[in-house]
């Protein structure tokens, strides 16, 4: 119970208001493939008839942007909303361009939000991903990743690629002055990484990555129900 409740906790929040790699130096070998999970009203009633909900686990590989769009496919004629729910290591540069591009043609005529939850990682290309978002949410206590793009194989960033990956963030609106201390100060152009906490990136850098920054305290009921009887709210 405590997995569904924090997922209503994190769609409430949402409803309420790095560079790219083909192999992440930080990531274990056996990485798992990216999995896809879906979500609907017909399988959580807290989740209003209009929204989906795609959860993102894993490294993005080839055939990540068609399972997403499988999925979105599937849809009811009602839902016109689209949440992802990111945690991952990253992954490829070009399937990470085709998601964006996927995204970008969704927003025509859906909206598109994206979620990063307290205690989830997000990584490499999965920052590039999490920028597409309208409304981009994410706990404090998550965790970010940044580092240069790689060729596979290799520990040495190339600076065509990573200029690439800068660009994706970039157009959505990451500020100027957080990319440039990431060039400025040597961590994209190294091997080795950045490791950030969500309120790091919201309060510390102030980034324009995320623009909605959880709540510290989740309770584990919906806020709209209230605490189990017998148990205070103070």
């Amino acid at each position: 119970m405590r997995t569904c409740l924090n997922l209503v906790a994190c769609i409430a929040a949402v409803l309420g208001g790095g560079a790219l790699v083909s192999a992440p130096a930080f990531s274990p070998r056996s990485a798992a493939a990216a999995d896809l999970s879906v979500l609907t009203a017909d399988d959580n009633v807290t989740i209003p008839r209009e929204l989906m909900v795609v959860r993102l686990t894993g490294e993005i590989t080839p055939g990540t942007t068609e399972d997403l769009r499988r999925a979105w496919s599937s849809r009811g004629v009602e839902i016109g909303r689209l949440l992802l729910d990111l945690e991952s290591i990253g992954g490829e540069l070009i399937e990470t361009e085709k998601i964006i591009a996927f995204i970008e043609g969704l927003r025509q005529s859906a909206r598109v939000d994206t979620l990063v939850r307290h205690g989830a990682i997000c990584a490499s290309a999965c920052v590039g991903i999490f920028a597409q978002g309208e409304r981009r949410s994410a706990g404090g206590a998550s965790v970010w990743v940044f580092h240069g793009v790689c060729p596979p194989g290799s520990t040495i960033p190339s600076f065509a690629a990573t200029c690439r990956g800068l660009d994706l963030l970039r157009k959505a609106g990451v500020k100027e002055e957080f990319l440039q201390m990431l060039l400025r100060d040597g961590y994209l152009s190294r091997p080795g990484a950045l490791w950030l906490s969500g309120y790091e990136l919201y309060r510390v850098h102030d980034a324009g990555l995320i623009t909605r920054l959880l709540e510290a305290w989740q309770p584990d009921y919906p806020a709209d129900i209230g605490p189990p009887s017998g148990i205070s709210a103070q």
